[in-house]
């Protein structure tokens, strides 16, 4: 059972998230604005926050920023629950930080998985993740290089973060941009993801001619290298 908060002005669909949230077995707390989110901040923190966009005072955006912003809810996932469909919004919310985002109307069942899904890819206690010199640890979003703490971006970690789940294996660029950046396509004219894996490459002292860390694998994608290949 998951502690989740839902923040949401309308009463008749702030029900309904409730109850769909008690019905997958979780604990749900309804909140209708930041106010009310701050305030219960100072006694408690919940392990997933259901967040809509158009509230009074504060907008979803504005709170998003904050929350990943604060030491305390950064790293607790977000989904976007938000009658506001465009693309721009979507990309806006998941730039944020946002975990998933779904529009209204929604399936019941459609959002107890999406929840189920959030849930999963939170970091268990003691979780370790390897690769010759390199060491992450999940819970705590450190990443150590030969012993040496690396300071990375939200965005490097999780691209980190993936490659590490799937060390030794191809991962193209499409994957990465639908797992770690949530879009739904898989081109990328702008290059989000190669420019992203130079700079991940430049913190971790790495480099494409000559990979210790991470290899390209022309045409298709990137892969994380294992200790026995290093």
């Amino acid at each position: 059972m998951a502690r989740i908060w839902i923040v949401e002005d309308d009463p008749q669909i702030g029900l309904l998230i409730e109850l769909t949230v008690k019905k997958a077995g979780h604990e749900a707390r309804r909140l209708v604005d930041g106010v009310e989110l701050e305030r219960a901040l100072q006694k408690d923190a919940p392990e997933l926050l259901l967040l809509d966009l158009m509230l009074r005072e504060k907008d979803g955006f504005t709170l998003l920023r904050e929350w990943k912003q604060r030491q305390r809810t950064k790293d607790i996932p977000v989904i976007i629950i938000s009658a506001r469909g465009a693309e721009r919004d979507k990309v806006r919310g998941l730039e944020l930080g946002a975990e998933d985002y779904v529009t209204k109307p929604f399936g019941v069942r459609e959002l107890q998985a999406r929840i189920q899904t959030a849930l999963r890819r939170l970091p268990t206690e003691g979780e370790r993740l390897e690769a010759g010199p390199l060491s992450i640890l999940p819970k705590s979003r450190e990443t150590f290089l030969d012993g040496r703490r690396v300071e990375l971006t939200a965005r490097e970690y999780e691209l980190l973060l993936y490659l590490a789940r799937r060390a030794g294996s191809t991962v193209t660029r499409g994957e990465l941009l639908r797992e770690v950046w949530g879009y739904a396509t898989e081109e990328d004219p702008s290059r989000t993801v190669d420019a992203h894996v130079k700079t991940l490459r430049l913190k971790l002292g790495d480099t494409a001619a000559e990979p210790r860390l991470i290899r390209t694998v022309r045409g298709a994608g990137y892969r994380l290298i294992t200790g026995e290949e290093a």
